[in-house]
């Protein structure tokens, strides 16, 4: 009898859930039927502050319950800022109300479900909700979107109450949401330099060498020693990077990491920015040295650099 029963309830649940997307909130009645908000497409979450005017967020959504959501009667959005930058002090506020849907905005989409589309997040709407300035705001900081649906029956559901397969990426759930303050940084490319001064042999070496992009404003060059390790130890040889990074950061470029794959320490002092020229004076604590020029073959290099 047992068997039987077990056997017959999973029958039922699957057949409730024959549309995969049901599946995080089609539960047995003893855990309650939930719902969710599923991402549908979405441009970049950035807030980018060479454009603060011109920053949006804009996504749509599909709004999920065993009713293909007809059983939502809103969808509400609050905002927190996360201010996390101590130089300008502590400016973080919220969470404050933001946004509302009531079930009159939903549209019927050609999925079968209630929806929103286009739903914007413009920057300077944050602000003015938030109380603040484009000069409150800085790199790194955060603006948390938290969304959260209340049924007719008056339950609301976010992403703290709802499962972990919900929150994942599986079901594209999208209750919560950071938009990120920065900057867009493009510096990839492959760039002509000259190094002379080259601690092996005084000699005076030129090419290419490649500037990567590991991840958001974080950078590598191909070869750190700007063809000297080729002068000194036989073609190809090149300095690997280990952790020696550069980032730019709103235009601003300084260096963040200094030791090689060989644990040997760097130090790039002076590096000025003239025009096109970017010129590195550098050494390490294995003794190897060159003052190396890279040349912006596009116009002048776009940033200065952190004292």
């Amino acid at each position: 009898m047992r068997i039987k029963f077990l056997a017959f309830a999973i029958v039922l649940f699957f057949i409730s859930c024959a549309d995969e997307s049901l599946g995080p909130v089609a539960t047995f009645d003893i855990a309650g039927k939930g719902a969710y908000v599923r991402l549908v497409s979405e441009n970049e979450r950035f807030v980018n502050l060479f454009d603060v005017q011109g920053a949006n967020y804009v996504y749509s959504v599909e709004l999920v319950d065993l009713e293909q959501g007809a059983l939502i009667s809103s969808y509400d959005l609050k905002l927190t800022y996360d201010d996390n930058d101590p130089s300008n002090g502590n400016n973080s506020k919220g969470p404050i109300d933001f946004k509302s849907f009531s079930a009159s905005d939903f549209e019927d989409l050609p999925s079968g479900f209630k929806g929103l589309s286009n739903i914007s997040v413009k920057a300077t709407e944050m602000l003015t909700a938030l109380g603040l300035t484009e000069a409150d705001v800085s790199a790194g900081d955060v603006f948390e979107v938290d969304g959260f649906l209340t049924l007719d029956d008056g339950r609301v559901f976010g992403a703290a109450n709802s499962t972990a397969a919900v929150n994942g990426s599986a079901f594209q759930g999208h209750f919560s949401f950071n938009l990120v303050a920065g900057c867009p940084s493009d510096l990839d490319g492959t760039y002509n330099f000259e190094t002379t001064d080259v601690w092996c042999n005084g000699s005076t070496v030129t090419g290419t060498v490649d500037i990567i992009q590991t991840s958001a404003g974080t950078y590598v060059f191909s070869d750190w020693s700007f063809g000297a390790y080729g002068a000194c130890y036989g073609a190809g040889s090149v300095a690997d990077s280990g952790s020696l990074t550069f980032g730019d950061v709103c235009a601003v470029v300084s260096f963040t990491g200094f030791v090689d794959v060989f644990g040997d320490t760097w130090t790039y002092q002076p590096s000025t920015v003239n025009g096109d020229e970017w010129l590195i004076t550098w050494d390490n604590t294995y003794g190897e040295s060159g003052t190396s020029t890279i040349f912006n073959n596009g116009g002048p290099w776009p940033f200065t650099l952190a004292n």
